[in-house]
């Protein structure tokens, strides 16, 4: 760490970065003091190297920005700055880490790229506690960045790995406490090890079907529109869908979530077969339009006719859906009362 300071002391000349400069100053001397190191708190410690950090990204200079990130990577490497954590929010690491790049958006591409794997690198730090508020936490950044520069290829594909991966985890870590065979009895257990114990499957369950849900919140907020948030949104439902056990399905907010805001959500993007003027019917290949019977295809029966035509939405978004589809009959299929509206989806 004292190297990427020094570093970045010798770079910033000048009046412009005059801050910088003192602020490297400041943490060197107190990472090179025997006793500085063991007498500061470790959010304190975090604190004094990352504001020159901080700093130097928001200075618009590329030279500086890239041995901020290259700090910041090393800081998450760092025993001294990584420890258990029973600090107030602003002092965790997490916070602090999320408040030195909140200026990611803003940023060039090619830097912006760069602050996705270190927020990837941070939900790999020991003590990081993998939870639907940290990873709303981190996904907010991501999506704001994503909004600033989609149209760049590099930060569209570092978001949505960051993303996938990110949320593949969180539903990994529940899939595999549901999955394991006696899982009550080992919780009962490691109650006697609370620091071992990490959360329960109830409290991951309901971190699971929280982030779900403001996903899908986030997507019926775009799904009149061929935004490209859309396609974002549907791929993070889509990673964690297909990263969740059956078991899943007996919470009853997960099954809520997807009958009331998911499915709906997935119909409205893909259309309405009624209004379909490309519907055929199998009966008698009449087009059903607006002149037609007001039933529709529904005089024919259901599944009596089909659209000559792929639906009127961009490939990506589609196949997206249709993967969606397929893991909801993988998690719900078994679900008698889910049956109806997994049936409109698929009609």
């Amino acid at each position: 760490m004292e190297g990427i300071l020094r570093k970045l002391q010798k770079e910033a000349t000048g009046n412009k970065y005059k801050a910088i400069k003192d602020h490297c100053a400041m943490a060197i001397e107190v990472l090179e003091t025997p006793e500085g190191v063991t007498k500061i708190l470790p959010y304190q410690l975090r604190e004094k190297c990352l504001f020159p950090l901080q700093l130097a990204l928001e200075s618009k200079n590329t030279k500086l920005a890239q041995h901020a990130l290259a700090g910041m990577q090393k800081l998450l490497a760092d025993d001294r700055f990584v420890s258990v954590e029973t600090d107030s929010d602003e002092r965790q690491l997490l916070n602090q880490m999320l408040n030195a790049v909140k200026v990611t958006p803003s940023l060039h591409e090619d830097l912006q790229v760069e602050v996705m794997k270190v927020l990837l690198c941070i939900t790999y730090t020991s003590t990081f506690d993998l939870n639907g508020s940290s990873v709303l936490k981190i996904a907010e950044l991501c999506i704001e960045t994503y909004v600033s520069s989609c149209h760049q290829r590099s930060i569209n594909t570092a978001v949505r790995a960051t993303l996938s991966q990110m949320l593949s985890d969180l539903t990994l870590q529940l899939r595999q406490k549901q999955d394991s065979p006696n899982t009550e009895i080992q919780e009962a257990l490691l109650e006697f090890r609370s620091q071992e114990s990490g959360p329960s499957v109830e409290s991951l369950c309901d971190d699971v079907v929280s982030v779900l849900t403001v996903l899908c919140d986030k997507l019926q907020a775009v799904v009149n529109e061929n935004h490209p948030l859309q396609l974002l949104y549907l791929e993070c439902i889509l990673s964690m869908l297909s990263s969740s056990s059956p078991a899943l399905n007996v919470h009853k907010g997960f099954m809520d979530l997807i009958w009331k805001q998911l499915c709906p959500a997935l119909v409205v993007i893909l259309g309405n077969p009624v209004h379909d003027k490309t519907i055929t019917s199998a009966h008698n290949n009449i087009c059903v339009d607006s002149d037609c019977h007001s039933t529709g295809v529904a005089d024919q029966g259901r599944g009596s006719a089909c659209s000559s035509t792929a639906p009127a939405l961009s490939g990506p978004v589609a196949r997206t859906i249709y993967y969606i589809a397929a893991e909801l009959v993988r998690l719900m299929g078994s679900v008698e009362s889910m049956r109806p509206v997994l049936q409109s989806l698929y009609h």
